[in-house]
């Protein structure tokens, strides 16, 4: 692994990752689509995930998804 200084004055490292053609296609569309790097889109998805995770530890919380009008509760394992 190698280190190196971001932009934010925080150290990095670069990991090597094996992915599916399918997921790859995902997430190099995901990038395209955001106008950003494929690294940026997943440290985007570990955020997401890292919040997930806190919220379902929340005995007292719910994730909800609200689409056209209509409610429902995200449920996780």
């Amino acid at each position: 692994m190698v280190e190196a200084e971001s932009k934010k004055g925080r150290s990095t490292r670069r990991v090597n990752v094996n992915f599916s053609e399918e997921a790859y296609d995902a997430l190099e569309n995901l990038a395209k689509e955001r106008g950003t790097t494929m690294a940026e889109v997943l440290r985007d998805a570990i955020s997401l995930e890292q919040w997930v995770d806190e919220v379902r530890k929340d005995r007292d919380a719910r994730l909800l998804v609200e689409r056209g009008g209509e409610r429902r509760e995200l449920l996780l394992r």
